[in-house]
């Protein structure tokens, strides 16, 4: 597991005990927090599969997905095509931001639950995705993407 993964995956497990993941000291905590809106335009994007739409604006994106995986960050067009061959085969059935916490002044990261159904199947999956941005001015600018069954 990669650094940032790591990092990531301990920011959830670190809540206070009796909060939730994303509400303890550092959580994005405002409706209109820039954290929580590109969250939530990320989830937005993954629900119509807006691959381009998700990353716009990256300098280049750690698509992590399991199995093989880039040690390095894709061209933001590559990882495009990169996730639109990923979830090509399911549709969507919601998509939701379930924690988002600021490390630092420029760094922060959410935590997006994705409901799907493989396409000719009733079957329905969750998977947990793991997105890190990077601000640049009042920019957030989605710097890796990591999913987890």
């Amino acid at each position: 597991m990669g650094t940032v993964a790591a990092v990531a995956i301990g920011l959830w497990l670190t809540a206070l005990p009796g909060q939730a993941p994303g509400r303890g000291p550092g959580a994005a905590r405002a409706q209109d927090d820039p954290l929580m809106a590109a969250a939530r335009r990320a989830a937005r994007a993954w629900q119509r599969h807006d691959f381009s739409a998700l990353v716009a604006g990256s300098p280049g994106v750690l698509v992590r997905l399991g199995g093989a995986e880039h040690s390095t960050p894709m061209p933001p067009a590559q990882a495009v095509l990169t996730l639109r061959a990923f979830a090509g085969g399911a549709q969507e059935l919601q998509t939701v931001v379930t924690a988002v916490r600021e490390v630092d002044a420029g760094r922060g990261y959410a935590e997006v639950q994705r409901t799907f159904r493989a396409k000719g199947t009733d079957s329905r999956r969750v998977q947990t995705l793991y997105l890190e941005w990077r601000r640049t001015g009042r920019v957030q600018r989605l710097v890796e993407i990591r999913v987890v069954p």
